[in-house]
């Protein structure tokens, strides 16, 4: 690990012509990972980010401004890195400069400009890549660009395979730029960083950031973070996708999901020693998130209208049961660093197990929801969800697939901790309260889904919906 170079920034849109943002207004909302609804939204420029010594890397740090949206310092933040190159004559619509990310050419006072996408094209990357690692390499034409690529089908962030990168060891490295810029160290820096200090191997290895310095004050903690850089690994295949297979042939899961247990009872317990435990958790402060995030779902999907009411008795069990546990023991349940939106795509197994990765937490949640100290259940209730996913998407005939996965990944998660419950380590809860508070999770958990797969795949609605039927009947 390197410290990484300083960027230098700009207030509002300096070194973007209003042209390249009025181009920006009609691309940004195509984009797989622009955060909300398009209409109604408009883009206002707040800082500009430029790299030393690269000329044509701009990077446009864009606050989304309309209905629903917050204003201000708390608004919305997405990071558009594009790469500007003058031009004499627009250049054609080619597979070439599709690959590259070409956006489109526009005409300004200076003459004519081409527009790419810079998470699609290797000069931005190299940028990146020169400020975060800077032992790299320092030429724009540099060996560990050789074979650079981006990933496809990502949703929230752009990631760049470069399977080339020698600088530490020999060994490739992955870059993911974060598309949306959350203010404060970005939990995806600050959570592997601690891990890879604790000597964890669960984790890709920490290899550096590029950090939004506070301007004309260098030595401040960072604003934000815009990029992060860890270690490849090779050899990987998607948890998800691993999963799915197995679910399509009806083969027995077990033996992974056990292994994938093990692997996170590894994390809760070296992050709670590298970063320490939070504050306890407060019956009715938790209760009520759990109790809002709910009228949100099912103020949106007219289909939860009839759970409403079971919903609320499990919930009012749940704060019950807490609230005896807080009076009995005169104490509060700690809280602590958890991974946050922890399900089969944020694993990857390898040839060397499982590796848990992504630390951004839920991207639908507020930013301070996803970065607060929570429940290690949480994770728990994620990876149980995914493992439901994995049978119905992998489309399993055996009606026992997804059970037989969920209780050998707890039984995993269990003979990790020598045989305790799956809760915070020095918790006072017993196995019924944490198996009650599992289903509550696991409930909200679902209800979440059933919102996102509302709004963005009907199609796979039933999937969750299904899940908060079977919560609430057992």
């Amino acid at each position: 690990m390197s410290a990484a170079r300083h960027v230098s920034v700009s207030p509002g849109a300096a070194h973007l012509p209003p042209e390249v943002l009025r181009l920006l207004d009609t691309w940004l909302p195509q984009q797989r990972w622009y955060p909300v609804p398009a209409e109604g939204v408009t883009h206002e420029p707040w800082l500009t980010v430029t790299f030393p010594g690269v000329a044509d890397v701009v990077v446009a740090l864009l606050r989304l401004a309309g209905p629903g949206l917050a204003a201000g310092s708390d608004s919305l933040v997405i990071q558009v890195p594009l790469v500007l190159t003058p031009t004499a004559e627009p250049e054609a619509d080619t597979a070439e400069t599709e690959a590259a990310g070409l956006i489109g050419t526009v005409t300004t006072a200076s003459g004519t400009a081409t527009v790419h996408d810079g998470g699609a094209h290797p000069t931005a990357w190299h940028a990146y890549l020169a400020t975060a690692l800077p032992e790299a390499c320092e030429p724009a034409d540099c060996a560990e660009m050789a074979g650079a690529r981006r990933i496809s089908g990502e949703q929230s962030n752009t990631s760049v395979m470069l399977p080339a990168l020698s600088a530490h060891g020999g060994r490739g490295g992955m870059l993911k730029i974060l598309r949306t810029v959350a203010l404060g160290p970005h939990p995806d820096v600050v959570i592997p960083e601690a891990l890879t200090r604790a000597g964890w191997d669960g984790v890709p290895r920490y290899l550096g950031a590029v950090p939004l310095p506070v301007p004309d004050d260098l030595d401040a903690e960072p604003l934000a973070h815009l990029a992060v850089l860890s270690e490849l690994v090779t050899d990987a295949t998607d948890g998800f996708e691993l999963a799915c297979a197995y679910a399509s042939r009806d083969e027995d899961f077990g033996e992974r999901a056990a292994e994938l247990g093990a692997v996170v009872a590894q994390l809760h317990a070296v992050l709670l020693e590298a970063l320490g435990p939070g504050p306890g958790l407060e019956p009715a402060s938790f209760m009520g998130v759990l109790r809002r995030r709910a009228a949100e779902a099912f103020a949106d999907v007219p289909d939860l209208a009839p759970h409403r009411a079971g919903v609320a008795a499990l919930f009012d069990a749940v704060s019950d049961r807490l609230s005896a546990v807080v009076e009995r023991t005169g104490g509060l349940v700690p809280l602590q660093s958890i991974h946050g939106d922890l399900h089969l795509g944020q694993a990857l197994y390898s040839p060397g197990g499982w590796k848990v990765l992504d630390f951004e937490g839920e991207p639908q949640r507020p930013v301070a929801e996803r970065v607060a100290p929570d429940l290690p259940l949480r994770d728990v209730a994620g990876l149980l969800r995914s493992l439901d996913y994995a049978a119905a998407v992998g489309q399993a005939t055996d009606p026992h697939w997804a059970g037989h996965a969920q209780i050998s990944f707890l039984e995993g998660y269990r003979e990790a901790h020598e045989g305790a419950v799956p809760a915070t380590s020095g918790s006072e809860l017993s196995v019924a309260t944490a198996e009650l508070l599992l289903r509550a999770l696991v409930l909200d958990k679902a209800l979440y889904e059933v919102v996102y797969e509302f709004r963005h795949r009907p199609a796979w609605m039933h999937i969750p919906l299904t899940a908060v039927e079977r919560v609430l009947a057992s």
